[in-house]
């Protein structure tokens, strides 16, 4: 047996040991140690745990002709070599014992230890004979080798002699042994990784792995001592994700959140501790740093988003920060969590219109690709609604709202699938009861922004009809807001007058005769009245 620099162990393939960190741990070499000195007294069998990396965990036993002849020459100890190699190459190729006669004249055997499916270390046996050795060989050996002939032909005489039978049956338990130990440690390996997981979720979000609200208020009351000030706190919010979860769907929103969570930790210290505390919010302890560390690093968060925004994504990171620092021992820790949540508020109604802003731009982009529906219809749309207000002497607040309802109206198409949008020919049954949806999911996608809030009702109701046969809420008459009953004609207007995937364009008279034979069933019979008078 090879004491070190075992290359063949070193390069086993077997030997795969990421999930067992320390050998010696698991298979509790301590306690092992003592059944193994009482298995190696009780049968005079030299005995040893040697390791992946060909390093012995543990020996007991070692016969004198081994420890102080052999394994101190040169020649003969390239013989042990040689032996380990052939009994680690026998374990690779079977992952059985293997026995072998070193060609220093004494018996090995080795057995592996496997745990988990893992080769992680081999069991050894040996310094013995199957038979009654011959003592001319030996002596050869001892002239050849230069050994102390008395002193070798002595240490000879103390090797144990077996018959196989008696062998097989200690390699019987030793592998029955091995067997219960890799059980055992395979269980220990189970239960120390569920313990690990049980840990790590216990104290970590699930969703972007930094750590959680839990774990944030116990290291905030460790870190609140006088060698860690000034320590400061970034509380952070993610500008615009419920219009992203409700226009884009949450999946797309959860992208947001791991991509915020990525932007953090790429821009904070090793040392800083980024906990996520609610759906779209964020705080980051930083010990032993001023307000002005704290605000670079706001600013290289931000700067990070920016990047971002470059990559010509339509939905780009956004997120407010807001930071405070505790100075001094007699400051309170909340205190200052609550004026980090202050400023990062204060800077949130200064960001938010604008985040908003471009996460509508982008929604309006998908809609006008989704919808199949063009930028020119739109614009059309939002002429004829506002000639319509104007003629009906509409306020300049209904007149904005007006417009922003003619672009975004079917906002919630987004919602519905390309092949039922783009579909040639009418639509079936299951079609239309998707279609029918999309005033319910703009309607939600509205009342996510304060900017679209004011139209979100004119958005849920702009398929209602005047005798209450529409959808979804089977409004009547002026149960409709009045923003919804002008869009409703313009829109129908302009989409009998333009071509469609399923039909020609009507001429101008054909579409407004098919309007008349509408009036007070699908459409307010006045204001249509005023929009034909217009036309």
């Amino acid at each position: 047996m090879e004491n070190n620099d075992n290359k063949q162990l070193k390069k086993s393939s077997l030997f795969k040991s990421e999930d067992i960190k320390d050998v010696n741990e698991i298979l509790e070499i301590e306690k092992l140690s003592r059944i193994m000195e009482n298995f190696s007294f009780a049968t005079g069998l030299t005995t040893a745990i040697v390791n992946h990396k060909g390093n012995i965990l543990y020996d007991v036993g070692g016969k004198s002709i081994c420890m102080d002849f052999h394994r101190k020459h040169k020649i003969s100890s390239e013989r042990c070599f040689i032996s380990d190699s052939i009994l680690a190459n026998q374990l690779i190729e079977n992952e059985k014992h293997s026995i072998h006669v070193c060609q220093n004249g004494m018996v090995d055997i080795a057995t592996p230890i496997i745990i988990a499916g893992v080769h992680v270390a081999n069991l050894f046996i040996g310094q013995f004979f199957f038979e009654t050795p011959n003592k001319d060989f030996f002596i050869k050996q001892a002239e050849k080798l230069d050994f102390d002939k008395v002193k070798y032909m002595k240490a000879l005489e103390e090797c144990n002699v077996y018959n196989k039978e008696t062998i097989f049956r200690y390699l019987d338990f030793l592998s029955g042994l091995i067997n219960m130990i890799s059980e055992l440690a395979q269980k220990t390996i189970e239960l120390k990784k569920q313990n690990e997981e049980i840990a790590f979720i216990s104290y970590h979000d699930y969703l972007t792995g930094l750590y959680n609200r839990s774990y944030f208020e116990e290291e905030k009351k460790r870190l609140d001592t006088p060698r860690q000030l000034p320590i400061s706190v970034i509380m952070g919010d993610i500008n615009g994700l419920k219009v992203i979860n409700e226009g884009f769907g949450h999946s797309k929103g959860d992208e947001m959140i791991i991509e915020i969570a990525r932007i953090l930790k790429s821009s904070c210290r090793a040392e800083d501790i980024i906990s996520r505390i609610g759906e779209d919010q964020f705080a980051i302890l930083l010990p032993k740093t001023d307000e002005k560390s704290a605000q670079l690093i706001c600013r290289r968060i931000h700067n990070a988003c920016e990047v971002d925004a470059l990559n010509d994504s339509l939905i780009y990171p956004s997120i407010s920060l807001g930071c405070a620092t505790k100075n001094f021992e007699t400051e309170i820790m909340d205190d200052i969590l609550i004026a980090a949540e202050e400023s990062m508020y204060k800077q949130k109604l200064l960001e938010s219109k604008s985040a908003h802003s471009s996460i509508i731009a982008s929604i309006k982009v998908i809609m006008f690709e989704k919808s199949q529906e063009t930028e020119e219809h739109a614009e059309r749309i939002v002429q004829l609604s506002k000639d319509i207000g104007q003629a009906m002497s509409l306020t300049k607040d209904q007149l904005n709202d007006l417009e922003l309802l003619s672009t975004l109206h079917d906002i919630g198409k987004m919602g519905v699938s390309p092949k039922i949008l783009s579909k040639p020919g009418k639509l079936n049954n299951d079609d239309w009861i998707e279609m029918r949806k999309h005033p319910e999911v703009g309607y939600r996608i509205a009342r996510a922004t304060s900017e679209l809030l004011p139209i979100a009702d004119c958005i849920l109701c702009h398929h209602e009809r005047w005798d209450g046969k529409g959808y979804p809420q089977g409004l009547i008459g002026e149960e409709i807001p009045i923003l919804s009953r002008i869009v409703a004609i313009a829109d129908s207007y302009d989409a009998m007058t333009n071509d469609r995937v399923y039909r020609s364009a009507m001429t101008n008279e054909e579409a407004i005769e098919e309007m008349r034979r509408n009036s007070g069933t699908q459409f307010d019979p006045d204001i249509l009245q005023l929009f034909l008078n217009m036309s």
